[in-house]
């Protein structure tokens, strides 16, 4: 299911959520203590708001990609959609 991924073990240790001075939106950042040190990760914020500081469980990620953090971020929750896929949106 994952390709070229990391897979760790990691505890949220903070959540930062703020506004780009370029653009104006609104950026959401995860940050994960890990045996590899701090990484952090900017998400959507369904992904934000569906975990705390605190929470610890397996980490699964592709370069500055999250795909899985536990029972709490599931890459199936949150599908890429192909150009084929989306078809009917042009009819």
């Amino acid at each position: 299911m994952f390709q070229n991924n990391c897979s760790v073990h990691a505890l949220l240790i903070n959540k930062k959520k703020g506004t780009s001075p370029v653009t104006g939106k609104h950026i959401f950042k995860l940050v994960f203590q890990t045996k590899y040190g701090i990484l952090s990760f900017i998400v959507d914020e369904e992904r934000y708001d569906c975990v705390d500081v605190g929470y610890q469980g397996q980490l699964q990620y592709q370069e500055q990609t999250i795909m899985a953090f536990g029972n709490w971020i599931d890459e199936t929750l949150y599908p890429v959609y192909s150009a084929p896929m989306l078809s009917w949106l042009r009819s």
